[in-house]
């Protein structure tokens, strides 16, 4: 039995009298008190249950006592063979022990070196500043080794150089040093990718010569690799002779060189994070600056914008200005999509809209106009320009979207101005050519066919030499030319010979942009013709064709500047104008004025002077101051006024005439044209009256000339008056003066034209109111002669009637003068009785009853019965 079963039966035992102990203590009343009733046999049995369970109790303790004791004395003997087993096991142990410590003590300094080059290489994991790592990377693999001297060179594989970056020790000076890739340690290591050793650095053959190396004996130099890739190297060296780097220094540098390779992979890999994520952080400032002025200006510029999807047409957003435009909101916009921007009728429709978007989907920008219909339902005209966009990775389209309802209205103006203008360029009659600088034709509008060179249709691209005459050419490049330089309008004429005529044309050249020029050519020939009537005009009377008063003062002004120059003037005046205008109107006064001006052409050469200076003057101005040579004149001018007036003409011509010639000491032709005047004055006083005289028996010569008076019109008058004036008894004395006035009363008809006074069918008012004219212009003749002054008056008033309606005065009754009412009579009765041009003769008895029947109103009442028994 050993102490597992002991205890396993103690245990046994101890469960089992507990299990039964409680359920004595829990029932054993219970079941007492069910069997019995007497309280004391109830009480004695409690206390002897009390017993019982004592007694159990301990003789259960001693059988479990005993068997301990047993077992226990069986054991002891076991523990003391085992005791003396142990003691020969603890000292081989011991030696064991010894062993381990030993051991132990060496792996503790290993593991010293290796925790402090873990310590050094973690530390160096951790710096991420790569120029103070190379420099930890340095102090840190000294420290290991036991050395001061140390240093980093860093691989420049495009340049082919090593460059020192930092040092310690004496190598601190050769910071910054710069060598060949090939050369020294640094290129045997870069060769052949392998820590490299040298026992004696200051007498190694492919050391570099340079002073601060001669002290420096065992160096080693151990690649820093990326990659497999030498980028550096870890250069240490001992200054003392005796010192030698062993295995485990060599061993711990290629590990410490892996992990600070490592280290700089990282803090480069860090340098280039940091790098990228400062780039990142100003990247995505710069967009967050870029979009919040994307959104400024999306939404602050003057146009309207929406952006399309490339291949839906969608639209996915629209900037402050065109929801100005379309009047929707930016949601509205985006929930309606092409039903904002179209239309339900073509061209302007949603399916249109979507074809122009994929039309500038190809990448070809679209610039068009378009109508859309606003939210309040106005037609709004837009510019869209459709460029191929790529915003946020998403192919869109951007429609730029002007509003041009003002461009448009401008356009409807300028169209209109356009239309004006282009109808009154074509109104204007004038030439235009639109020439370059260069003299390069352009364009042309030819309107004159007399531009026969220049109706070539090639002449467009010509050059203004290859089109013009060649005078012409030059003239129109020099007008060009000054007008470029001046800036100002330029103006020539030139002329056209075409059928032996010639033909006048003005130009214009005005500026027309900044590298073209307008010519304007106009035909002026019809102005020039004006211009040369004008002139002609301006030096010549318009009804004689001589020269003027004008230009005959300026020639005298002329020949006055010429020192003691022969010249002489004779001075004109048509004798008996104003009667004749009187008398006959001033259109037979023209006639006689016309007569004149010829009779002197015919007298006088072609370059002398002849001059109508005034109403009925005339001047003519010789170069001669031979007297004879004037007198000669003056006679030629007066037959030939002979040989006018032998032809009868109805007005005779009469001139008075006066000449003047200069003296050789004196040139003043004001003295000379005076002195002529005074000389004509002379002679026009002389014969004044016996040219009355003329003209006046030259106007009785053209009445009688009248058929109506060769036919005995005025002899039966006057005998009818004579007889009338016996029978009432007026004195022989006016019975002569009324056989002049029935000779003479129609004298002023000498100044009606014969067409009204033949004139066969009635008068019209016009011809009536002119007829009625010829009273007046008998008394005027009449006045202005001596015999027929006496009975002026009575040729003006025959015409007058009883009641006072007759002409010209209008007069009545005993106002009429008693000849004129006589002479009104006779002369009605006649001319009722003969034949007139516009009606056959009445008989006697017809004539009498006309005369009773305007007795009281166109004629005397008594004389018309005292007639009437002359004439029965």
């Amino acid at each position: 039995m050993n102490r597992d079963y002991i205890g396993k039966s103690a245990l046994s035992i101890a469960i089992i009298y507990i299990i039964i102990g409680g359920l004595w203590i829990l029932f054993s009343d219970s079941v007492i008190q069910m069997v019995f009733q007497d309280v004391k046999i109830i009480t004695a049995l409690a206390i002897a249950k009390g017993w019982l369970f004592i007694l159990c109790t301990g003789v259960i303790l001693y059988h479990l006592i005993r068997k301990s004791h047993k077992v226990l004395a069986e054991q002891n003997i076991a523990l003391g063979n085992l005791n003396e087993e142990r003691l020969a096991s603890e000292e081989e142990l011991r030696q064991q022990l010894d062993e381990l410590l030993s051991r132990e003590q060496e792996i503790f300094k290993k593991n010293l070196v290796l925790n402090s080059l873990n310590e050094t290489a973690l530390g160096l994991m951790n710096r991420l500043d790569s120029s103070e790592l190379v420099k930890d990377i340095v102090v840190s693999a000294a420290r290991i080794i036991g050395t001061s001297h140390g240093y980093i060179c860093l691989i420049d594989e495009q340049e082919g150089v090593s460059k020192n970056f930092v040092g310690t020790g004496v190598y601190e000076q050769g910071t910054g040093r710069v060598d060949k890739l090939a050369e020294g340690l640094v290129g045997e290591v870069y060769k052949t990718g392998e820590i490299v050793v040298v026992e004696d650095y200051s007498t190694w053959e492919k050391r570099i010569q340079d002073a601060y190396f001669n002290n420096m004996h065992c160096t080693v130099q151990v690649p820093f690799k990326s990659e497999g890739k030498v980028f550096g190297s870890l250069g240490l060296s001992f200054d003392e002779p005796e010192r030698k780097f062993t295995s485990n220094e060599i061993s711990l540098l290629t590990r410490f060189a892996e992990l600070a390779s490592i280290a700089l992979d990282n803090a480069n890999l860090f340098t280039t994070c940091r790098n990228e994520l400062i780039e990142r952080r100003q990247t995505e400032k710069a967009l967050q600056i870029s979009q919040a002025n994307y959104e400024a200006i999306f939404d602050a510029v003057s146009d309207g914008i929406v952006v399309h999807d490339a291949a839906t047409g969608q639209i996915i957003d629209s900037n402050r200005r065109a929801q100005e435009i379309y009047g929707y909101s930016r949601e509205e916009i985006l929930s309606q999509g092409l039903s904002v921007i179209g239309m339900k009728r073509s061209p302007y429709s949603e399916k249109e809209a979507l074809e122009w978007i994929h039309l500038a989907k190809t990448g070809n920008p679209q610039l068009f106009e378009w109508m859309i219909r606003s939210k309040a339902g106005k037609d709004v005209w837009v510019e869209v320009n459709l460029k191929h966009a790529e915003i946020g990775g998403r192919q869109c389209i951007m429609a730029v979207v002007r509003d041009i309802r003002g461009r448009k209205r401008r356009e409807i103006e300028l169209q209109k101005i356009q239309r004006n203008n282009q109808a009154l360029i074509n109104a204007i009659p004038d030439n235009m050519f639109l020439i370059r600088r260069d003299g390069r034709f352009m364009d042309c509008k030819i309107n004159s066919q007399l531009l026969y060179y220049l109706l070539d249709e090639n002449i467009l691209g010509k050059n203004v030499s290859e089109v013009f005459p060649k005078e012409l050419a030059q003239q129109t490049m020099d007008a060009i030319g000054e007008m470029i330089i001046s800036g100002n309008l330029q103006m020539y004429e030139f002329h056209v010979a075409r059928e032996e005529n010639q033909y006048y044309f003005e130009a214009r050249i005005v500026p027309s942009g900044d590298e073209e020029i307008l010519a304007i050519i106009r035909d002026v020939t019809a102005r020039k013709h004006i211009e040369e009537k004008l002139a002609y005009i301006s030096h010549h009377d318009t009804m004689t064709g001589l020269y003027n008063r004008t230009y005959f003062e300026k020639e005298m002004q002329r020949m006055s500047n010429v020192p003691n120059i022969a010249v002489g003037i004779i001075i004109c005046d048509l004798d008996g104008l104003k009667l004749v205008n009187d008398t006959l109107g001033h259109s037979m006064g023209d006639e006689v004025l016309k007569a004149v001006a010829d009779v002197l052409r015919r007298a006088f050469r072609p370059s002398d002077l002849i001059a109508r200076i005034g109403g009925d003057e005339f001047a003519i101005l010789l170069p001669t101051n031979s007297i004879p040579a004037f007198k000669s004149a003056c006679a030629r001018v007066r037959e030939l006024i002979e040989e006018y007036n032998y032809n009868r003409p109805t007005v005779p011509l009469s001139v008075s005439m006066g000449f003047s010639v200069s003296k050789k000491e004196s040139t003043d032709l004001g003295a000379l044209f005076k002195e002529a005047d005074n000389y004509m004055y002379r002679e026009k006083l002389y014969r004044h009256q016996s040219t009355k005289n003329v003209i006046v028996e030259a106007l009785m010569s053209a009445l009688e000339a009248r058929d109506f008076i060769t036919e005995g019109h005025g002899e039966r008058i006057k005998d009818l008056v004579v007889s009338l004036a016996a029978t009432i008894g007026l004195p022989e004395s006016k019975i002569a003066e009324l056989r002049l006035l029935a000779q003479f009363h129609d004298l002023g008809k000498v100044g009606i034209s014969d067409k009204i006074l033949f004139k066969s069918a009635p008068l019209t008012a016009e011809e009536h109111a002119i007829i009625r004219q010829h009273p007046e212009i008998g008394f005027r003749i009449a006045q202005s002669t001596p015999d027929l002054e006496p009975i002026s008056e009575w040729i003006l008033k025959h015409h007058e009637w009883w009641n006072g309606k007759g002409y010209p005065l209008g007069i009545a009754g005993d106002e009429i003068p008693i000849e004129c009412r006589m002479l009104a009579i006779a002369d009605s009765y006649d001319a009722m009785t003969n034949d007139r041009p516009y009606r056959r003769a009445m008989s006697n008895q017809d004539a009498i009853a006309e005369l009773r029947r305007c007795a009281g109103t166109q004629f005397d009442p008594r004389l018309v019965e005292l007639f009437i028994e002359l004439v029965v």
